[in-house]
């Protein structure tokens, strides 16, 4: 999304610093060249010892959002593990915040649009999911909440790193855990934030959210991977909130849910149930539903230890930095997709036969 000038003072201030070297604290940049724009904060390529790193900035004083702090606190808290972007440097200048931070690669959505037919293959969707699953783990176990799930807030590692899902974007988060590690009382009412095709049902309800309905907006976002579309978002439908809020209570109705599972596993409806069937105040089943879908690829003879789309298709890994497939690389390729964290190890373990431990 570009913004008006008038609406981001960032890209006034830093545009014509392009090429030319800015200090920041104690560091020195180069500023590169300018990645993303948006309404509330801008995103630069900067460069220091030949290093590069993205570096998201918003203005100081006309802000219409300020954002900046929640990636900030996340990623402090988050940077060091992996599948989220390692923190460089923070800080704020005379007329802008800035948080420096690992360069990642496209998000998913943008890799997509350049995939053929606009689909992945059921081996990196299920891999997506499953990657995405624990990232959710992560966060939730610091005590953040997400808010914001869909594939635009996921991206991949650049060249060697291209079989790591990162989260993005921040700035929707918010804190559900007290210092102590008890639960914040769930407010009677709470703002319908997030983007609302993804959005869980007590987002557009009006409801406070827990963990579990950032689990509800990631089966919602596999879904939309797996078909190419769902019941109430697709390129025939016009969006509208209180449409999906009715889409939304009647899948969890048999002729819905039906519908919104029509031409997928049956497994993934029963991924469903266990989702809505969880309490707002209790822990989702993270190692349960991992295992659901890794029942499900087993089933479907998904081949897990495949690499990504990105990793074999010629346009996807230029997008990721990888350079030209040589012949006979695709036996090659290390099948390392999986290996993100402990959890995620021992599930690509479970997917070629052996036990799932609870960790």
């Amino acid at each position: 999304m570009v913004a008006s000038p008038h609406r981001n003072s960032t890209n006034d201030l830093l545009m014509p610093l392009l090429g030319k070297r800015i200090r920041l604290g104690d560091h020195v940049y180069k500023m590169c060249d300018s990645i993303a724009t948006g309404p509330f904060s801008s995103v630069f390529l900067v460069e220091k010892d030949g290093i590069p790193y993205a570096m998201k900035v918003e203005s100081q004083s006309k802000c219409l959002r300020p954002v900046l702090k929640l990636d900030h606190a996340v990623l402090r808290a988050l940077g060091h593990q992996s599948g989220f972007p390692s923190l460089t440097s923070a800080g704020r200048t005379e007329n802008f915040k800035y948080v420096v931070m690992q360069l990642v690669g496209p998000d998913l959505s943008m890799l997509l649009e350049f995939a053929p037919q606009q689909r992945f293959t059921s081996s990196t969707v299920y891999k997506i999911a499953l990657q995405t699953l624990d990232r959710l783990r992560v966060l939730h176990e610091a005590g953040w909440l997400n808010r914001d799930v869909k594939a635009q807030n996921f991206a991949v590692g650049l060249g060697e790193e291209s079989s790591i899902v990162y989260m993005l974007d921040f700035g929707l988060t918010r804190k559900y855990l007290e210092h102590n590690g008890s639960r914040s009382l769930l407010r009677p009412h709470g703002p319908s934030v997030g983007t609302f095709p993804y959005a869980p049902l007590a987002s557009l309800g009006f409801c406070d959210q827990s963990p579990i309905d950032d689990i509800e907006g990631w089966l919602y976002m596999i879904v939309h991977l797996l078909k190419g579309g769902l019941p109430w978002h697709n390129s025939k439908r016009a969006l509208n909130l209180p449409k999906v809020r009715e889409w939304k209570m009647y899948c969890r109705r048999p002729g819905g849910k039906h519908y919104l599972f029509a031409g997928i596993p049956k497994g993934w409806a029963d991924i469903f149930d266990v989702i809505v069937n969880t309490a707002p105040h209790e822990t989702p089943d993270y190692n349960k539903i991992a295992n659901m879908v890794l029942s499900i690829a087993r089933n479907e003879l998904i081949d897990l230890t495949a690499p990504f789309d990105w990793q074999v298709n010629p346009v996807l890994r230029s997008l990721v930095r990888l350079g030209p497939l040589s012949c006979g690389e695709l036996t090659r390729i290390p099948m390392s997709s999986m290996a993100a964290t402990p959890f995620t190890d021992q599930i690509l373990l479970n997917s070629i036969g052996s036990p799932l431990e609870s960790y």
